[in-house]
């Protein structure tokens, strides 16, 4: 027999079977390791690029994988890079607000310079933040609209992302025109996504409450068009306290809590002049020796799915209650009430529960391994004034499953943000304090550290723990003088963010696009902030947002058109997404892990960071790094 018969043809790795590949595939250890088997052979490359990419997101990243994305390789990358900066704790951050040429609605106009709300409070605004995006043909084509409250006022960012930092930027803003502060604060803002796939363009929606009962879909139209079409939603002039959004493919609906007891279910109809609520159920207190528990009241109300919604009250022995939305409307009584403990946690079963308050509630997102109705809407978690996040089943009969709590620090959780199942991040009462809590208790599906041959299991770069708490307020005056930012417009050098924000401030709000995106936007009191997590001066970050750091002398101009002008003309820029990292935009934060031994530890300036990584003498000198850790971190407050 010839040996040149199909017989006795050798038999490559991409002759096994699919799922004996797939199989394989779940043990490589990195993204590296995978496209090292697609340069083996053009089979292999074949397989690699059809299948095993889609397989190692879905295995090494199951819970903050996007669906179907356009280019598996490239979701991939932006998730393997986003993990590496995470573990890093590598991140830049800035404060932004609208600047360039804003459209003001109504009437359409534009206006240079945007002016912060200027009421008679004795505190700043609170900002309320929702953001969504939408990814075009290619991975790196993405739009993504941020919108926030200013006192009565709402800023909107829409950005175009082609990749390689080629962002077009444009803000928007929406004051009614007999709205003031104080009295018109907006208290819950949603942005409605399109729903049939059409362009942004054509108009984005809106739901915006206010303090002052107002409840209203308004449509921002493109271009100079004066009229805001607007349908209001009746609430019987009680405030707007909070609300949840819920949009499936056939309807839209918001759970809005008025007053103080009050929760009404609203469908979202863009042909009705005026919208009624669907139905509606009041929370009262209990009685307790023939009188109403005082001070009691509903704090948030969040849609866990089509047939559940979640009302945070308070304070009460039972803080959580689950209300149940059949076709005829709201039942009138919870199907669930939860308490705080288990009767275990007790240490006498006699004795009366403790008291508190649950202000945020978010449902935990599905995994991509595992059915998503096997979960949804099962599994949410909450804060509470005591300081502690839980993690509840309406499937079990315990109160509360697991729980995340700071050990150095009780502040109350008004804020919360899962990434995935993979990540949690809280924001607090006091200090302008963010924790991170780890969802996987000590298991991890990817780690650049573990997936790195050249690393031990008893490497000290290894963080001690993935737990930790970063301070949003600056350590130095870095990006407090700097009247600009991510897509604002010609800026000038005076010192406004310092003077319009407190630095002991609460974190009211959070939002991101997507549980893949690289950014992370924070409300404090007059400021929001944008976290983006990456290192500055990488010189291979995720193409489809950030670009290549590259050192330039003297005046720069960026996309916007923004001068970044500097007292030292040597001094650096840095190349990000948005155009350059300006050293004086960007802000040098602080942070340090929840463990009894704590260390503060606080970010270097970007020309500090850069100086010292090109200098061999000036890196002896430094202050000591925090090993495993990204270049700019460093032991103490320097």
């Amino acid at each position: 027999m010839s040996l040149s018969s199909p017989r006795n043809a050798p038999t490559s790795l991409t002759d096994l079977p699919p799922e004996l590949l797939d199989h394989i595939t779940t043990y490589l250890p990195s993204a590296q390791s995978l496209a090292s088997l697609g340069a083996a052979s053009k089979s292999s490359h074949a397989y690699v690029e059809k299948d095993a990419w889609h397989t190692f997101t879905k295995t090494r990243f199951p819970s903050i994988a996007p669906d179907a994305p356009p280019s598996h390789r490239d979701a991939a990358r932006t998730l393997a890079t986003l993990s590496k900066a995470w573990d890093r704790r590598a991140l830049v951050s800035r404060y932004i607000e609208p600047g360039g040429s804003i459209r003001t609605y109504p009437g359409g106009g534009k206006v240079d310079r945007w002016n912060k709300p200027r009421g008679q409070q004795t505190i700043g605004f609170t900002p309320h933040l929702d953001v969504y995006e939408e990814i075009g043909p290619r991975w790196q084509d993405r739009t993504e609209v941020l919108a926030f409250s200013a006192g009565a006022e709402v800023c909107v960012r829409q950005t175009q992302r082609r990749g390689s930092g080629n962002d077009d930027v444009r803000w928007a803003t929406y004051r009614p025109l007999s709205a003031s502060e104080g009295r018109d604060d907006v208290t819950t803002l949603h942005l409605l996504k399109p729903r049939d796939g059409s362009s942004i363009a054509k108009g984005q929606r809106l739901v915006i409450g206010t303090a002052n009962g107002d409840l209203r879909v308004v449509e921002l139209p493109e271009g100079e068009c004066q009229d805001v079409p607007t349908v209001y939603l009746t609430t019987r002039g009680l405030p707007v306290r909070s609300s949840s959004l819920l949009s499936t493919s056939r309807s839209t609906l918001l759970a809005a809590n008025m007053g103080d007891s009050r929760v009404c279910v609203y469908p979202i109809d863009d042909d009705a002049p005026k919208i009624a609520p669907l139905s509606s159920v009041d929370i009262r207190p209990p009685h307790v020796q023939g009188e109403r528990v005082k001070h009691q009241r509903v704090w948030s109300t969040s849609f866990l799915s089509s047939q559940h919604i979640a009302a945070g009250i308070g304070p009460s022995e039972q803080p959580l209650h689950i209300l149940s939305l059949t076709p005829s409307g709201l039942e009138k009584e919870p199907i669930r009430k939860f308490s705080l403990q288990n009767d275990i946690d007790q240490v006498d079963s006699s004795t009366k529960r403790s008291s508190s308050s649950v202000y945020p509630i978010v449902p935990l997102p599905a995994s991509l391994a595992t059915t998503a109705s096997a979960t949804e809407g099962n599994v949410f978690l909450s804060g509470a004034y005591d300081g502690i996040v839980r993690l509840h089943d309406l499937r079990s009969s315990r109160e509360v499953e697991a729980s995340y709590s700071d050990p150095t620090d009780d502040s109350a959780v008004y804020s919360l943000l899962p990434r995935g199942q993979e990540t949690l991040v809280a924001g607090t009462s006091r200090h302008s304090l963010l924790k991170v809590f780890d969802l996987r208790l000590g298991a991890k599906c990817y780690s650049y550290l573990e997936a790195s041959s050249t690393l031990r299991e008893n490497d000290t770069r290894v963080p001690r723990t993935r737990d930790w708490n970063l301070f949003l307020r600056p350590t130095s005056n870095t990006g407090g003088n700097w009247r600009g930012g991510a897509g604002r417009g010609r800026g000038t050098l005076q010192n406004t963010w310092v003077s319009r924000r407190s630095h002991e401030s609460s974190v009211y709000s959070l939002a991101a696009s997507s549980h893949h995106s690289p950014y992370i936007y924070a409300g404090v009191e007059n400021a929001v902030l944008e976290l983006a997590s990456t290192a500055a001066l990488d010189q291979n970050p995720d193409a489809a947002f950030f670009a290549p750091w590259q050192a330039r002398k003297g005046t720069q101009h960026r996309h916007d058109c923004t001068p970044a002008h500097f007292e030292d003309n040597g001094r650096q820029i840095v190349r990000s997404a948005s155009g350059f990292w300006n050293e004086r935009e960007v802000l040098d934060l602080a942070m340090y892990d929840q463990t009894p031994d704590m260390k503060l530890c606080t970010q270097k300036s970007l020309w500090d960071t850069h100086r010292q990584a090109t200098s061999p003498v000036l890196h002896t000198l430094e202050f000591p790094r925090v090993e495993g850790l990204d270049h700019r971190w460093r032991v103490g407050s320097g």
